[in-house]
């Protein structure tokens, strides 16, 4: 893929993107990457899990806070977190900055679809669009105590 082949996706009226950096069609399936911007009144996805992948998250810019499960955690510019297939994870931006995030789907995963849709996706069909892209709501929500 060269540069001119990224593609970004706008979610919606806050500014946010995802922007397209490798499918799995060029990765042999192994990988999907995308960098997620988020703009700075970005909410981030409710707590979640999903069936047919592994998803790992680098912080390049900004912080976010992460839920594994059980606790929110902070994660600022180099650090990782890894939701395992099944696991409950969540992101959240507390901030007013923007912040700067790379997930990686293995095996890949081509999600440009989805995230095509979310912008434009009426609030009462979000389930069936989250149940056709693997994007289950967790049994349990995580505290509003925010551990840091």
């Amino acid at each position: 893929m060269t540069h001119t082949d990224t593609r970004t996706i706008a979610l919606g009226a806050n500014g946010s993107t995802v922007e397209i950096l490798a499918r799995p069609t060029q990765t042999g399936g192994a990988a999907s990457l995308y960098r997620w911007r988020l703009a700075p009144t970005s909410r981030g996805p409710a707590p979640h899990r999903h069936t047919t992948f592994d998803e790992t998250f680098v912080v390049e810019t900004g912080e976010i806070d992460y839920y594994d499960g059980t606790t929110w955690r902070t994660l600022r510019p180099g650090d990782t977190a890894h939701a395992p297939r099944g696991g409950v994870h969540a992101l959240r931006k507390t901030r007013p900055e923007p912040a700067t995030v790379l997930m990686l789907l293995t095996p890949g995963v081509p999600r440009e679809d989805y995230f095509a849709a979310l912008a434009t996706t009426d609030e009462h069909d979000l389930p069936q669009l989250h149940a056709r892209h693997d994007n289950h709501p967790a049994d349990e929500h995580p505290a509003d105590e925010h551990h840091r």
